[in-house]
């Protein structure tokens, strides 16, 4: 572990698991179902897999920016069209 953790710019102490916690928030980013994510890291709970595993990430956030905008920019449009 310290040989790989040497190789990358973290610099705060981590550990295997940490790794665990990345790989799912990872999945969970580029839109990977729960359920498959579920059935590859071994949860039988999504209550596990969302509490304490998911974490959110930059991209999801900017992810979910851009679809409110994108919504929000639909219903303004309408509403100007249905006051004409």
């Amino acid at each position: 572990m310290q040989q790989l953790m040497k190789k990358t710019t973290i610099k705060k102490h981590a550990t295997p698991h940490i790794f665990r916690h990345t790989y799912i928030s990872m999945l969970a980013e580029a839109g990977v179902d729960l359920i498959t994510i579920m059935q590859r890291v071994g949860h039988r709970d999504e209550k596990i897999t969302l509490g304490i595993y998911t974490h959110v990430t930059q991209k999801m956030q900017n992810n979910a920016d851009q679809k409110i905008k994108k919504h929000f920019a639909e219903v303004l449009n309408m509403s100007v069209l249905q006051d004409m």
